[in-house]
Order: structure tokens, then sequence, then C-alpha cells
């Protein structure tokens, strides 16, 4: 009896815990094969990690937010362009909500917190095997404190463009 009890003990003690570089193996591999089952990964390497605190994240969705309503204005001056009412009408619309989000935003950035941890930024280089050529190519994702992976589409987005470039 002692001997099986101090067996399982063993056991668990030496279980190894899952590494960063582990777990984002796993979550490229799975998302890879999405993408294109005839590509396989070879290594994820985590370049840095950065933690960020409330304030920091808020500058990041702030940045982000400012992005796509560039991205709207353009779609808006294409649609002007072409003279598509109906896109017209919706991308105004968009572009008056989203005015207001971005001032709601850089409201919070400067009363946020900048000592509470908010999570990661990690800088990944990953590299991928297709058709006897490896390729390497790098992105960005952002972990939160509940270890849940985020920016999940900058991470899709890098690894349909490094099998295009097969």
């Amino acid at each position: 009896m002692k001997v099986c009890l101090f067996a399982l003990l063993l056991l668990c003690a030496c279980h190894h815990r899952t590494t960063l570089p582990e777990s984002l193996a796993v979550i490229f591999a799975d998302h890879l094969q999405q993408i294109d089952t005839d590509a396989a990964l070879d290594s994820v390497h985590v370049r840095w990690n950065f933690p960020v605190t409330e304030k920091l994240g808020r500058i990041i969705d702030d940045t982000i937010y400012v992005r796509e309503y560039s991205r709207v204005k353009a779609q808006l001056a294409g649609a002007l362009a072409a003279g598509d009412k109906d896109d017209i009408e919706f991308y105004e619309y968009e572009i008056h909500y989203m005015e207001k989000e971005i001032d709601s935003i850089a409201k919070g950035i400067v009363s946020s917190d900048s000592s509470r941890r908010f999570g990661s930024l990690v800088g990944c280089s990953f590299y991928i095997r297709k058709n006897k050529k490896t390729l390497m190519d790098s992105t960005v994702l952002f972990i939160d404190t509940t270890n849940t992976v985020r920016l999940i589409d900058m991470m899709d987005s890098a690894l349909r463009r490094t099998v295009k470039m097969f």
C-alpha cells in the first residue's frame, strides 16, 4: 500500500507543466491544419513576452480601433466614388458610431490603471514545412490574465500569408 501511494505521489510530482511555446505550438498547429492540411508546423518560438497593464491594453485597443476607423473611411471613399447610396449610408453610420467610441476609448486611457496587469503581448516566430521547404514568419498575440490567447485573427493571417509563399 505504501509503495503504491509513494509511486502515485512520485508520478504526480513528475508531471510536466506545459510551457508557453508548447501551448502555442498546439494552437498554431491546429489553426495551420484548418488553413492547409499539407503544411506542417516545425516549431514556435517566443521572441519576446511583454507584460501589459490596463492602460497599455487600452492604448492598444485605441490603436486597433483607429486602424479600423481608417479602413471604414477608405471604404466610404470607394462607395462615394462608385455612387453606391446603400454603402454610403452604411459607412457614414459606421464612421459616426466609431467616432463616439474613439472618444470614449481615449477618455478611458486617461483613467485606466497603469499598475494592474491586463495580460501579455507575445511576439512569436514560427516555422512551417511544406513541399520539402521550410519558411519562417512571425506574429503578435495577446494572452489575457486567464491565459486565453487573443488576436487569433492576426495569427491566422500570418499563417495564411506564409502558406501562400510556398
